[in-house]
């Protein structure tokens, strides 16, 4: 009887064991599905944050590409103004030259 009992017990310890390798792996296998479906929502999410990246990277290069067409530089509107009054101090200077040449000649014709 003993040789029967002893035998019973190692296949109701092995059934055991067995029943409770199948919990754990039922367990882990749970924990894996839900790990695995955060885990794709979060790559979901980094790829529309992906995109949106994209699209930025897109208006800012296009923005890039039409500063120089629609504003001027702080530099190159100094230069340029420097330039018109430049060039508004000659006309200046040139019509006092006419005034003076015209008041001379009156001058002279008195």
């Amino acid at each position: 009887m003993t040789d029967m009992s002893n035998w019973t017990l190692f296949i109701f310890l092995a059934s055991l064991i067995a029943a409770w390798s199948l919990i754990l792996l039922g367990v882990q296998k749970f924990m894996l599905a839900a790990s695995l479906k955060t885990l794709g929502e979060q790559i979901e999410q980094l790829k529309k944050a992906a995109e949106k990246v994209q699209g930025f990277e897109r208006q800012i290069l296009e923005l890039r590409a039409d500063l120089p067409l629609n504003y001027v530089r702080k530099e190159d509107f100094i230069r340029h103004e420097v330039v018109i009054n430049t060039k508004l101090d000659r006309l200046r200077d040139l019509v006092e030259s006419l005034r003076e040449r015209r008041k001379d000649k009156r001058q002279e014709d008195n």
